[in-house]
């Protein structure tokens, strides 16, 4: 018995993949957000599992404790899923997949997850991703795309979004999966957002909603972004607050903003040069978040 669990019987007409992975290329939360934000929406049905044992240390990614409506309590294990969407015009549908980057036997798991993604005669990969960058809260957040697909290259540089690797160093599992899946004939496009680094664990719903409005606009999807514009607003208040404590956190926002709006090319700038305690700007955004929702729940 392998590591893959299907829940139900695959279907052999799924031609277009959409992947995240959490940690390292998951800054804001963007990518495993948009990802969630899209199977929800389609809705897409949950087609099959990875068996987290085998490839994540659990003492680095824990199991919770949930409590039952009956005073029980249950175990839930890290997920890493598939998921399928048929539309009903009679296209080709969609397989979706997310999970916590692994953190042990990186080829064994690339392979499990390309073997299921054949044998539902996935073609392309969408793959999604953010990283923390010198960027500011106070801006829209920028967009990069790189590609190997010669339908979808032109597309996203009409979109003035696609830009060749360059980067060299060390990497992340979905560059692991997309480089097997090359080697399978399998193209893919891959989108990378660009996340204010001092809001390192803070899910960014800006970040979230960018990546999905290009995957949505890329394979032609319509997902609900009606929620998003009063969780943008909340966000960035929130971390204009925050910001607002402390004059060197002001300052380095300000830097940030500087770079931006003086640069059209969509590339990660550098950080500008000065003292920033991140840490601290950080804690300091949770605890003012904790403290409004106390604030809501006694209300």
């Amino acid at each position: 018995m392998g590591p893959v669990e299907f829940h139900r019987e695959p279907p052999a007409n799924l031609t277009t993949m959409v992947i995240a992975f959490g940690g390292w290329i998951d800054a804001g939360r963007a990518a495993t957000g948009a990802l969630r934000h899209l199977v929800q929406d389609l809705p897409a049905e949950r087609l099959a599992s990875i068996d987290p044992e085998e490839f994540l240390v659990l003492t680095q990614e824990r199991p919770e404790v949930r409590m039952r409506t009956d005073g029980g309590r249950d175990i839930v294990w890290p997920r890493t899923e598939f998921f399928a969407w048929h539309p009903e015009d009679g296209r080709d549908g969609l397989l979706l997949f997310s999970g916590p980057e692994p953190h042990l036997r990186w080829r064994t798991y690339a392979k499990a997850l390309l073997d299921v993604a054949e044998r539902c005669g996935v073609r392309r990969i969408v793959s999604l991703g953010a990283l923390l960058a010198g960027a500011p809260h106070t801006r829209p957040i920028r967009v990069t795309a790189r590609c190997t697909d010669p339908a979808w290259r032109p597309v996203v540089e009409a979109w003035g979004i696609y830009r060749p690797p360059t980067y060299e160093g060390p990497t992340g599992i979905s560059s692991v999966v997309l480089d097997a899946a090359e080697q399978r004939g399998i193209t893919h496009l891959g989108f990378m957002g660009q996340a204010p680094h001092y809001l390192q664990d803070s899910e960014n719903p800006a970040a979230i909603q960018a990546l999905l409005t290009h995957v949505a606009r890329l394979l032609r999807l319509n997902p609900d972004l009606s929620p998003f514009p009063e969780a943008i607003e909340d966000f960035r208040r929130q971390c204009d607050r925050a910001v607002a404590r402390n004059r060197a956190s002001q300052e380095h926002v300000r830097q940030l903003e500087q770079q931006y709006d003086a640069t059209a090319a969509e590339e990660a700038r550098p950080l500008p040069s000065g003292e920033l305690d991140s840490d601290k700007l950080m804690q300091e955004l949770q605890d003012f978040v904790r403290r409004q929702r106390e604030g809501g729940s006694q209300g």
